[in-house]
C-alpha cells in the first residue's frame, strides 16, 4: 500500500516527534521529514493557522498486524458533524511513535505523515521494524496535541508456534438500533485481535448516540465522513480500538443495503450509484486501519487479503460485496426454493473469478493448523421447508458456494473455520458438501450476532424464529434474538467459541454472559456444544 508522503524511521529513533512538530525548518533531524515522489526529503508543511486543539475526537486504531509491522490509523477531526472535520483545507503534519511502555520512555519506532485534506485528513502509518509477537504502545501528535496512548501487537513469525490466540468476532453495529454494551464487555476481555465482519456503519442518519447525525441517507463523500465520525465518536468502540489490533472487512451497509457489485438495491441512476459507491469506498479506507488502498482512480478498493498468525492460523479475509452478481428472484426474504431456480445458476458469483482463484490458491498453499475464512454472509443453507430465508446470503449463490467447497476439498485441508456475520443472529454449524450422493464434511461455521442491529430473523416473526432454531441437526447453536459477539480461543489442539450476549442494547453498561460454548478439537469432524 502506498500512502502520500510516508516515511518510516528506523527503530530506536528518539526526538523525531519534536523535530517534526517544530516544522523541521532546520536540519532534517533523524530523517523525520516527509519525502515527495522523487524521494528527496521535504520539510512537512507548517501547522495551519487556526488549527483546533482537539483533533483526536474519533480516536486511534491499529490493524492488519504482521510479524514486524502494524498499521496505525487516525483521522484528524475536531467537529464530527462537519464533513471537513472542522479543519482548514490544508495539509497537516502528524507524527507517530511506537514504544514498549505506556510512558513512551522506550520509543522503538517513529515517523511522520502528512494528513491531506483530499483524504479527509486521515493517517495510515505502517510502523515497521518491530519485533514479532510483541505488545507495543503507540500515539499520534500534532503540534502540542497528542492522542491518548493506545496498545497494539505484532503477530509471531510465520514459522513460529503460538500457544494461544484470543480474539473477538463482531459485526453489525447500527446506531439507530441500540447502544454498544457489547464493546463495554469486550473491553474487559483479554484479547489479541478483533475480527470485524462488516456493517461498521449504516447508511441512515439519526441515531441514539451523540452527536446526532441528520436523518438522511448517505450518498456523498461528505455524508459518509460525517457518518463514520459519528460512529467512531462512541467511547466504548474507541476503547476496544485502543486495546488491540483489528482485522476488518465490509458488508453492504458501508454503501447501502444489499447492494451487489455495481447494482444498488433500489433503482437509481448508474452514474449516481457509481459515484456513491466510490465515495463510500474512499470513506471506508479513510476510517480503517487497513493494509490496502487508497482507492483506485475508478473508485475500486481491493480489501481481500490474508493475515497469518505464525503456524497457528491464517485468516483469509474476503470481500463478498464488490464483485458479486446481483441477487436473484427480486432479492426477497422467505422465497420458495422451487420458485427460484436462478439461485442455482453457475454464473452467480459471490466473490468474482479473481478472488475465487486467490482463495483457492491460498487454501492450497496454507500450512497452518487452522484455516480461517473471515467473510460476511451465512454459508450454512437456511432453507426451511422449501423456504429460502435470505437470497442475499450464500443460499442465493449456490454454485459459488459449491466452488468454495471444492477449493477446500481440493486443498485437502482439515480444521477449516468460516466466520460470518450479517444476519444479526448467532449460530454454529458444521458445513457439508453433497458429492456423489454422500455428505462430505468441509468446514465449520461460527456466525456472530450483531453488536446492536435488530435481528433480521426476529423481524420475520415468531414462527420463522422457531423454524430457524430447529433448522437442522448440523446447527449445534442458534440464537435469533440476542445481541453480542463471539469470544474465541484458538490453540494448536482446539478451537473454542463463546457466544457472548448482552442483557440489552438500551444501557451502555448492560452485562454480558456466555450464552453457549461450542468447541472443535483439531482434526475432528463435528462441533460440540458444552
Amino acid at each position: 500500500m502506498t500512502t502520500p508522503r510516508r516515511t518510516v524511521l528506523a527503530a530506536g529513533v528518539v526526538g523525531v516527534a519534536t523535530a517534526a512538530l517544530a516544522g523541521c525548518s532546520g536540519d532534517d533531524a533523524a530523517g523525520s521529514r516527509a519525502k515527495g515522489p522523487s524521494g528527496v526529503s521535504k520539510p512537512p508543511p507548517p501547522l495551519p493557522d487556526g488549527l483546533p486543539d482537539d483533533l483526536f475526537t474519533i480516536g486511534v486504531a491499529s490493524g492488519d498486524p504482521l510479524p514486524d509491522s502494524v498499521m496505525l490509523w487516525t483521522r484528524l477531526v475536531a467537529d464530527p458533524l462537519a464533513p471537513s472535520g472542522g479543519l482548514p483545507a490544508k495539509p497537516v503534519p502528524v507524527t507517530w511513535e511506537v514504544a514498549t511502555d505506556e510512558g513512551f520512555d522506550a520509543v522503538v519506532a517513529a515517523g511522520s505523515e502528512v494528513a491531506e485534506p483530499r483524504w479527509g485528513h486521515s493517517v495510515h502509518a505502517d510502523a515497521t521494524g518491530l519485533d514479532p509477537n510483541t505488545w507495543y504502545w503507540y500515539r499520534f501528535s500534532v503540534g502540542a496535541t497528542q492522542s491518548v496512548p493506545a496498545r497494539t501487537r505484532t503477530m509471531p513469525a510465520f514459522d513460529a508456534t503460538l500457544d494461544t490466540l484470543r480474539m473477538a468476532v463482531a459485526s453489525c453495529q447500527e446506531f439507530n438500533s441500540g447502544t454498544y454494551a457489547a464493546y463495554g464487555a469486550m473491553a474487559e476481555d483479554d484479547l489479541d485481535l478483533v475480527v470485524f465482519l462488516g456493517d461498521y456503519i449504516y447508511e441512515h442518519g439519526g441515531g441514539l448516540m451523540e452527536p446526532k447525525v441528520p436523518p438522511r441517507v448517505t450518498e456523498t463523500l461528505d455524508d459518509y465522513r460525517v457518518q463514520y465520525a459519528a460512529y467512531k465518536r462512541n467511547p466504548l468502540l474507541q476503547r476496544v480500538h485502543r486495546q488491540v489490533p483489528w482485522v476488518v472487512t465490509w458488508d453492504d451497509h458501508e454503501v447501502g443495503n444489499n447492494y451487489a457489485g455495481k447494482v444498488p438495491q433500489e433503482p437509481e441512476s448508474t452514474t449516481g450509484y457509481a459515484n456513491r459507491r466510490s465515495a463510500a469506498y474512499q470513506a471506508y479506507w479513510e476510517h480503517m486501519p487497513i493494509r490496502t488502498g487508497p482507492p483506485e482512480a475508478d473508485g475500486s478498493l481491493q480489501i481481500y487479503r490474508s493475515v497469518r498468525v505464525g503456524t497457528l492460523a491464517e485468516f483469509f479475509v474476503l470481500d463478498g460485496r464488490q464483485y458479486r452478481s446481483d441477487q436473484v428472484c427480486g432479492d426477497r426474504l422467505a422465497v420458495p426454493a422451487s420458485a427460484c431456480p436462478e439461485r442455482l445458476e453457475a454464473s452467480q458469483t459471490m466473490l468474482g473469478a479473481e478472488q475465487e482463484q486467490w482463495l483457492a490458491d491460498g487454501l492450497a498453499a496454507n500450512d497452518t493448523t487452522w484455516t480461517v475464512i473471515a467473510q460476511q454472509t451465512v454459508v450454512f443453507p437456511l432453507v426451511l421447508n422449501d423456504l429460502v430465508l435470505n437470497l442475499d446470503q450464500w443460499d442465493g449463490y449456490v454454485a459459488a458456494r459449491e466452488r468454495m467447497f471444492d477449493a477446500i476439498i481440493d486443498a485437502d485441508r482439515e480444521n477449516v473455520v468460516v466466520l460470518s456475520g450479517d444476519i444479526h443472529s448467532g449460530g454454529a454449524s458444521d458445513l457439508f458438501a453433497e458429492r456423489n450422493g454422500t455428505r462430505v464434511p468441509v468446514a465449520h461455521e461460527f456466525v456472530s450476532t450483531s453488536i446492536s442491529s435488530l435481528s433480521i430473523i426476529a423481524e420475520l416473526g415468531p414462527d420463522v424464529v422457531q423454524l430457524v432454531e430447529q433448522v437442522a441437526e448440523d446447527a449445534v447453536y442458534v440464537n435469533a434474538e440476542d445481541h453480542g459477539y463471539c469470544r474465541v480461543t484458538i490453540t494448536p489442539e482446539g478451537w473454542t467459541t463463546e457466544f457472548m450476549t448482552v442483557a440489552n442494547v438500551s444501557d451502555d453498561d448492560a452485562p454480558a454472559t456466555v450464552d453457549a460454548t461450542v468447541e472443535l478439537t483439531a482434526g475432528a469432524r463435528k462441533l460440540v456444544r458444552r
